[in-house]
């Protein structure tokens, strides 16, 4: 047998499972059984909303086990690629879109960690943390406008054939090469830059071009994220001790 008091009138109530729906013989109240499960499980979310997490929400959210939610950092590393894609492809019609483009390319790993922290609060902001996401925001925007600068290219040499400009300028810039690596290295090294004059071999130069601009700019984007990161975590520090 089991003896509760009724909360209402306080009579002692005798009743012989747990399961068992029972009604004080005194004042009728019905008596409501909660398990030890139950009240553990109350216990448990009240001092997680002190904390402000609950319990079991980064499991559910795919959060690795320092909080951190990968799939929403990629869904903001992947917004930052495709605003740059729509302001690169609005610089198309309107060429000074082309200078916010690259604005945003810079402040682009700020306005992500902002977006993250925002939505997913049980992730402790570090300087880490803000590197990689930098590092995801950095990729996602050299890939979208590489992509649509590549297709843009594309249309103007086959779908449009307006491509005479470009091959001036890059006509311009190999010329600018040779007669730079000439003047510092002499006549002797007029054979030596032969290999300029093969399309392949300007390609070549591009690409290794590019790839050091990507380092650099990988770089830019990593940094940037973890100073942002760190001024948040310091900002979170101050509020916490006030």
């Amino acid at each position: 047998m089991i003896s509760r008091p009724c909360p209402r009138c306080h009579t002692l109530l005798r009743h012989e499972d747990e399961g068992t729906l029972v009604f004080c013989w005194n004042c009728g109240a019905p008596q409501v059984m909660v398990s030890e499960d139950l009240i553990t499980q109350a216990e448990q979310q009240r001092r997680a909303l002190e904390t402000g997490t609950l319990p079991g929400e980064a499991q559910a959210d795919g959060a690795s086990a320092d909080g951190v939610v990968w799939a929403g950092a990629l869904h903001c590393a992947a917004l930052t690629g495709g605003i740059a894609a729509a302001l690169t492809l609005l610089s198309f019609a309107f060429a000074p879109v082309v200078l916010l483009a690259w604005f945003w390319a810079v402040g682009a790993p700020v306005v992500a960690l902002g977006i993250y922290s925002s939505r997913f609060r049980q992730t402790r902001i570090v300087p880490s943390f803000g590197a990689r996401l930098g590092l995801l925001c950095g990729l996602a925007i050299f890939f979208c406008m590489t992509t649509v600068n590549t297709a843009g290219l594309l249309l103007a040499r086959f779908a449009f054939h307006s491509a005479a400009q470009i091959d001036g300028q890059l006509a311009t810039f190999f010329a600018q090469v040779r007669t730079t690596i000439q003047a510092q290295g002499g006549p002797a090294q007029a054979e030596a830059l032969a290999w300029l004059a093969k399309p392949e071999d300007r390609l070549g130069l591009l690409l290794a071009i590019s790839g050091v601009v990507l380092a650099m700019y990988l770089g830019l984007s990593a940094a940037g994220g973890a100073f942002a990161a760190m001024l948040r975590s310091r900002g979170d520090s101050q509020e916490k001790a006030r």
